[in-house]
């Protein structure tokens, strides 16, 4: 009887923690996933599940300890060993693994930022986007009270969580999603409630924060917490995608962002940590979304085939109006698209100077015929940004988060 019970407790230890590993160790959903319901239940019930999960395996302990005659040692460490292995993959690593910067992130002047990028270059080119050169490498651009701020992918990959500054006399930070290769810049705050965000796990290739003051999940995407959608949206602030070298020349006072994994000799710990997860476990499972045709993680059912399905866009919306534009199509219409959006007319233009685009409100009352990427147009004017514009994002969880999407709209 003790030898049942004994064995019924490794069990459950089991279960419960494969549960956690499952749900809540994002890796995990390349083998098993399940729907997003059960996930956030897991997520809103995780202390309990690690109570039992830890609780049922300490008290098998303490039965063994008593009569080691109900199993033998090498059965009770392998089954503590893989329980212990479930139950930290799912709750404690993915906080070590994405240390968020919300308020600790490093930045150098844009005149000091080269050598950090040329130590890194094989890594941030990313191996997929095959940079010739470091002036190639593609950083999101958000605008400040204090000037210029720009964000690389691959120093975004590891902590997706990053302080921006002040806009507009508000904090912001930027948030990042490798797999749908997305930066948002957002104020921290939903209704009147602060909120302090680290990575939770990702869902149907799209990241999933959390805030610690209320422990509601928020998606990347929608900026809107879980369980409570009803108070509101994170308010977004505008960010462009540009290579490097135009934001050193169109921001010569600028700062960027860096985030290089330290040396061995200074915090050996760490600098063995960070490689092993950010450029074996991260990078490489973030690549398997630039190749073929499906997701990185298969957890999205339903494919918009109007576009191929890894297509990169460009997308925005004004109010509940969403619409995506390609790149090759907003150069094929002359690189100046004058549309409407929500009832407010925008602007999309190419600026192929600094190769880079960008979304505007036109207020002006007619169409505009150019536009650069500043905003600026030819009658001395200044049109402002669209701040809901995403940049060189993967069509297929594009689609799959907005699913009323329009493509390529013009007037």
């Amino acid at each position: 009887m003790k030898k049942i019970l004994l064995w019924s407790l490794l069990l459950v230890s089991l279960v419960v923690n494969f549960v956690i590993f499952k749900d809540l160790a994002d890796i995990s959903q390349w083998v098993v996933q399940s729907t997003r319901e059960f996930t956030m239940s897991v997520w809103y019930n995780r202390q309990w599940l690690a109570i039992a999960g830890l609780g049922t395996l300490a008290v098998a302990w303490l039965l063994w300890f008593r009569n080691r005659g109900l199993a033998g040692t090498g059965a009770m460490i392998g089954v503590t060993l893989l329980s212990v292995f479930l139950f930290y993959s799912g709750y404690i690593n993915p906080h070590l693994m994405f240390r968020s910067q919300q308020h600790t992130a490093k930045f150098v002047p844009v005149s000091e930022a080269r050598p950090y990028f040329e130590r890194t270059f094989e890594w941030a080119r990313y191996g997929w986007q095959e940079y010739d050169s470091v002036d190639e490498i593609n950083v999101l651009v958000l605008e400040t009270d204090e000037g210029a701020i720009a964000y690389s992918d691959y120093f975004l990959l590891q902590p997706h969580v990053a302080t921006g500054g002040p806009v507009q006399g508000e904090e912001v930070i930027m948030t990042y999603c490798g797999l749908t290769n997305m930066g948002i810049a957002y104020s921290p705050v939903i209704g009147d409630q602060p909120l302090e965000l680290s990575v939770m796990t990702q869902l149907e290739n799209n990241l999933v924060l959390f805030d610690h003051n209320t422990g509601e999940p928020i998606q990347q995407i929608y900026g809107t917490m879980e369980g409570q959608p009803e108070r509101g949206q994170m308010r977004e602030w505008p960010t462009v995608r540009m290579p490097l070298a135009s934001f050193e020349a169109l921001y010569p006072d600028g700062r960027v962002f860096v985030n290089e994994i330290p040396g061995f000799s200074e915090k050996p710990l760490v600098a063995a940590w960070d490689r092993l997860t950010r450029h074996v476990m991260m990078y490489n499972g973030v690549s398997l979304q630039w190749v073929g045709d499906d997701p990185a993680f298969p957890t999205i059912e339903n494919f918009d085939e109007r576009l191929p399905r890894k297509s990169l866009i460009y997308g925005l919306n004004v109010g509940d109006d969403y619409v995506a534009y390609t790149a090759d199509f907003i150069r094929s219409q002359g690189g100046v698209i004058n549309v409407q959006v929500g009832g407010r007319d925008l602007v999309l233009a190419y600026d192929e100077r600094w190769d880079a685009i960008g979304a505007f409100y036109n207020d002006t009352g007619a169409p505009v015929a150019a536009v650069g990427i500043l905003g600026e147009t030819p009658d001395g004017g200044r049109l402002s940004r669209v701040e809901t514009l995403k940049s060189d994002v993967f069509w297929f969880i594009w689609a799959n988060f907005h699913q009323d999407t329009d493509v390529n709209r013009v007037a």
